[in-house]
C-alpha cells in the first residue's frame, strides 16, 4: 500500500490574521489522530508563529501560539 502525506501549507502572517496558521495545525492534528501522515509547512511570514510576539495579541492569537508550542511533541511534522 502506498502511504501519502497530507501537507497543510500556510504563508499568512499570523500577526495580522492567525486563523490560517491555526487551521493548518488543527487539520494536521486531526489527520494524525486518524492515523494519517501529516505535516504543517510554514513559509514566508507564517514562520513568525515560532517567535515570541509573532502572533496577533488576541485570544485567537494566543490559541494559535499554544498550538505551535504543542507541535514540538505532536504526532505530525512541522517544517519552516
Amino acid at each position: 500500500m502506498t502511504r501519502k502525506r497530507l501537507i497543510f501549507f500556510v504563508g499568512a502572517d499570523p500577526r495580522s490574521n492567525p486563523r490560517p496558521v491555526g487551521q493548518a495545525y488543527h487539520f494536521a492534528a486531526v489527520a494524525a489522530r486518524a492515523g494519517l501522515v501529516a505535516e504543517v509547512r510554514l513559509a514566508g511570514d507564517a514562520v513568525r508563529i515560532a517567535q515570541d510576539g509573532g502572533v496577533a495579541n488576541t485570544p485567537e492569537g494566543a490559541g494559535v501560539q499554544a498550538k505551535a508550542r504543542q507541535a514540538a511533541v505532536a504526532p505530525y511534522l512541522v517544517s519552516l
